[in-house]
């Protein structure tokens, strides 16, 4: 299909852009797999490998992208406590970018394509940054995932996922949840905080575009425990933040000039003029 903005995109919204490579490193993701770091000189390594992320990527993120956040009061009610973040995927650093910007001084974990662990020149370092890839061909290796995650959880590492399940690289609307991320957040009882990221766009001499990338960040969600079925509780949880997700990224481009075709007219507003407050944009008076 051709989006809005002229871009070719799957027609399957979870399909991926480009084909995934096969990673070479000769790696089994089943029972016998560690998801979670357990060797003590890995997780030093883990440490000192995202300290140096932070202090270089950051920086890029925000200079180069001018990467900036938005509710991060809601960010702040979740000190100390466990939960599952969900994020669209549509850019190349957006998990990257929430655990070393939106949140620098908590470690984030966030789950990925094995595929992307076993590739020999990134899978190393994305596993140092927290990632953790989903078995895709063994049931043992799912169960010991689930287990893994569930005690990350319980010492109240967050865990970061994409629930659209492919890389649409600044596509502006939200696509349809995988359920993963839900079921995670109602059997281990934790809270979900959702964040959408957002961008406006720049064209350049070139005729390319420049993108600058922003998030929100969404009032956390639990799970109605009036629903006694863990199924059904997880699809509505599921439900209620799509809802959420897909309102605050129509009204950010929808009240502003964000450099797309079909925003002509709209004023052009800088980060100073928008507050998002209970998960709704707010103008300020100029």
């Amino acid at each position: 299909m051709i989006d809005k903005d002229g871009i070719e995109r799957p027609d399957i919204t979870s399909e991926h852009m480009k084909p995934i490579r096969q990673g070479k490193r000769k790696m089994v993701f089943d029972e016998s797999y560690s998801f979670r770091p357990r060797n003590i000189f890995f997780r030093i390594w883990c440490v000192i490998f995202r300290a140096l992320a932070i202090m270089v990527f950051n920086p890029y993120m925000v200079f180069k992208r001018r990467l900036y956040s938005f509710g991060n009061e809601n960010r702040k009610k979740m000190r100390h406590k466990a939960f599952v973040i969900t994020c669209n995927h549509v850019h190349l650093f957006d998990d990257l970018s929430v655990g070393t910007n939106v949140f620098a001084w908590r470690k984030i974990y966030f789950t990925t394509l094995e595929q992307n662990i076993r590739n020999r020149s990134t899978g190393f370092f994305l596993r140092s940054l927290g990632g953790i890839p989903i078995p895709s061909s063994s049931l043992s290796g799912m169960k010991k995932f689930n287990e893994d995650l569930a005690y990350l959880l319980k010492k109240k590492n967050p865990i970061l996922f994409n629930p659209e399940a492919s890389l649409w690289p600044f596509y502006r609307e939200i696509r349809p949840f995988k359920r993963g991320a839900f079921q995670t957040a109602v059997k281990n009882d934790v809270p979900l905080l959702p964040i959408v990221a957002l961008f406006k766009r720049k064209k350049k001499r070139n005729g390319k575009f420049s993108y600058q990338v922003y998030f929100a960040i969404c009032t956390p969600i639990v799970a109605d425990k009036t629903i006694a079925d863990d199924r059904q509780r997880s699809e509505k949880l599921m439900n209620d933040t799509y809802s959420v997700c897909k309102r605050v990224a129509e009204e950010w481009y929808a009240i502003q000039d964000c450099g797309f075709d079909d925003e002509i007219g709209l004023p052009k507003l800088k980060i100073k003029d928008l507050d998002f407050v209970n998960d709704q944009w707010i103008l300020k008076k100029r």
